[in-house]
């Protein structure tokens, strides 16, 4: 393995830009940086941000990208092919988040440079970049050329990496089970009065708190979940202490407050909106859910996972990797109402079980998904010759 002293991470949205992938994309990059590690970061420039500054430790070039859509990829596919053949001297190994059209310029300046390009896939089954890429001309050349590169492909679950495998057009890929990293040490389950004191500060008193963040889209089944919270509150013969807070933004937020208001269920459910901060949330939360139809590797559910955070999931992506059933958390049918319904009618019955659960959680996220580990199989990664 070659020691690994630069490293090159390309986004097309970074830090302070909020998501999933540019969170993880931060975090590693911090990770690496902390480590000796030089990371540079090349990614869009959006009003009011400058072109080049340094937050914690990682390097961050921004290019100016005129237009929308096509011509907007276009200039950014560009400015990256550019700076990667004529700064190939200054990076060791290349990690682009997501598949999407730097890929290719990535990819293309990795073959002619010599310098090991590796593409973190994101999605999960069916709503994945591969699936997505294969609805398009574009799409389809673009896959055919990774075929032909074969640059590291990193997926996030085993349900894609099975999938890919199994299909004789993706089966010569390059495909590596991978996993996103958490921050064990920022992400830790709070003592007993620390939990209280969180569920107070944001008004949910001693309840059961349930817990969903993420985007708030189709696929997350968000408007589901609040119908059979509704259903499961209107069976019961006394109202049960609990709240369920929702933490997101998106496209269905607008359906979703509309939801809770003729579903009468402004006094159990919080809908919190986008949050920087997502730790008071954590810390709070008794049960994680995550309803998706549709999952790649959740970092949210890892960051509660590392809280001490009981799961409750979707059977589907990498939940079905990280949740042992009945040991640090449940896994349910995303297209069943009963299965989801049961689970929450567990937790509410006997709130023992989510501190039980809550424990092995925490274990789960420090010995598999650490940030620390996940930052040495990189490395490792990026060295390989």
């Amino acid at each position: 393995m070659t020691p690994v002293k630069s490293v090159l991470m390309i986004s097309q949205t970074f830090h302070p830009v909020i998501g999933g992938s540019e969170r993880q994309a931060f975090e590693i990059s911090k990770a690496l940086a902390g480590r000796g590690v030089a990371v540079t970061v090349l990614t869009r420039r959006p009003p009011g941000l400058p072109a080049e500054e340094t937050v914690a430790g990682v390097r961050i070039k921004r290019f100016a990208c005129p237009g929308s859509g096509l011509l907007n990829s276009i200039f950014f596919m560009s400015r990256v092919f550019a700076w990667m053949l004529a700064h190939a001297a200054g990076y060791d190994a290349a990690h682009v988040h997501l598949a999407s059209s730097p890929a290719v310029a990535a990819a293309l300046a990795g073959r002619l440079t010599g310098r090991r390009i590796v593409i973190k896939l994101g999605g999960g089954k069916g709503v994945d970049e591969i699936s997505l890429s294969q609805k398009t001309l574009a799409g389809r050349l673009k896959l055919a050329f990774f075929r032909y590169v074969r640059p590291e492909l990193l997926v996030m679950n085993g349900e894609v990496l099975e999938w890919l495998r199994a299909t004789k057009e993706y089966a010569g890929m390059n495909l590596r089970l991978f996993r996103n990293g958490v921050d064990t040490g920022r992400y830790t389950p709070p003592l007993y009065n620390e939990k209280i004191n969180a569920k107070a500060a944001l008004g949910l008193d001693n309840a059961a708190v349930f817990l969903f963040v993420g985007r708030l889209s189709p696929e997350k089944r968000v408007r589901e979940l609040v119908e059979v919270w509704a259903e499961l509150l209107g069976e019961e013969t006394a109202p049960p202490r609990v709240r369920l807070v929702i933490v997101g933004g998106g496209p269905d937020g607008p359906a979703l407050k509309k939801a809770v208001a003729d579903l009468g269920l402004s006094g159990s459910v919080l809908l919190a909106g986008p949050q920087q901060d997502l730790l008071p949330y954590y810390r709070a939360a008794d049960v994680f859910i995550l309803p998706s139809i549709s999952e790649g590797l959740s970092n949210s559910m890892l960051e509660a996972m590392a809280s001490g955070v009981a799961v409750l999931a979707s059977r589907v992506g990498g939940a079905k990797d990280a949740i042992n059933p009945g040991v640090n958390g449940s896994l349910f049918d995303p297209l069943s109402r009963t299965e989801l319904k049961e689970g929450l009618r567990r937790h509410i019955a006997d709130r023992s079980l989510a501190v039980k659960m809550g424990e092995q959680a925490r274990r789960t996220a420090t010995e598999k998904y650490s940030m620390a580990r996940v930052t040495d199989d990189l490395l490792a990664i990026y060295g390989e010759s």
